[in-house]
């Protein structure tokens, strides 16, 4: 997309004057641009024509979230173009958590705790219970061949409907000055067992493919040290979490399905052997687990 068409999108949102309008790198599945407009600065997300209903999702949660006095962007405006949606939001300050501990990496422990901690308070927030109905199933997302891992799921989750993030990870959370500022992409979120997304989070934390050129060896050790400091700032507010091993076994399931698509797809630095990790992930669980592999 060139910087012409994303100004097409703001001139239909009400922003037609914007001094700067820059692309941003983020994710695999949509394209972000930074907008600065006066003295204030946006973040333009542009969606695929088939991401309709997940754009609004993604609206619509972080509403909720933002009532819940948790730190996330605020939607300003709205549109569709060319049959692709869009959203103007507030832009976050500070850098990714990821490029801060790569830089800094004194701080990846104490920047791990916060996380961890945020983590926590995600799960406990409320939201409206109308919302909780509009969004996906999250035993869904292991896939229909996956009906064991989905009963055994089903018997065991939680009743009670926490927010889960469902793509948290240290891309996805903001921070500045040594604090954490804002969580980004909500577009995955729905409610059900925080286990769901603790163990989501430990298996992007641990098989989330590296970037090219990224040091291997650092880039293992930072993610061991972030985990365990994630583990322990999450433990700090909502205790420890146990029967973990079917949680696990669905995050790779969950993982394998959306990533597989991708494989080969230009600017995707996904390998085969990547999946072959994650397949073997998602095996060793469910053998610890008990259940058919």
């Amino acid at each position: 997309m060139e910087e012409t068409e994303a100004r097409e999108i703001l001139a239909a949102m009400g922003v037609t004057a914007a001094q700067r309008v820059t692309p941003i790198s983020g994710g695999w599945d949509t394209l972000i641009w930074r907008v600065e407009d006066g003295a204030a600065t946006y973040a333009l997300r542009v969606f695929r024509a088939d991401q309709a209903a997940q754009c609004q999702r993604e609206q619509s949660v972080m509403t909720a979230v933002l009532s819940a006095n948790l730190p996330v962007p605020s939607v300003r405006a709205t549109t569709v173009w060319r049959e692709r949606p869009a959203l103007l939001m507030t832009w976050c300050s500070g850098r990714t958590l990821l490029d801060e501990v790569v830089s800094r990496p004194t701080q990846v422990w104490s920047l791990g705790v916060g996380m961890g901690e945020l983590h926590a308070r995600i799960h406990a927030a409320r939201i409206p219970s109308d919302l909780g109905v509009e969004l996906p199933s999250w035993i869904e997302r292991a896939g229909d061949a996956e009906l064991a891992l989905q009963a055994r799921l089903s018997a065991i989750s939680r009743t009670s409907g926490a927010l889960l993030h469902l793509d948290y990870h240290p891309l996805n959370v903001m921070t500045a000055n040594g604090a954490l500022t804002c969580v980004l992409d909500w577009a995955n979120a729905t409610v059900g067992d925080p286990r769901a997304d603790f163990a989501r989070t430990v298996s992007l934390l641990r098989l989330a493919p590296l970037p090219p050129g990224a040091p291997v060896v650092r880039g293992v050790g930072l993610r061991l040290v972030l985990e365990t400091a994630w583990r322990v700032g999450y433990r700090h507010v909502a205790g420890k979490l146990e029967d973990l091993a079917p949680f696990y076994a669905w995050a790779g399931c969950m993982m394998a399905r959306e990533l597989e698509p991708k494989l080969g797809r230009p600017g995707v630095w996904l390998r085969s052997s990547d999946l072959a990790r994650i397949r073997s992930w998602t095996l060793a669980w469910k053998r610890r687990a008990g259940l058919p592999v």
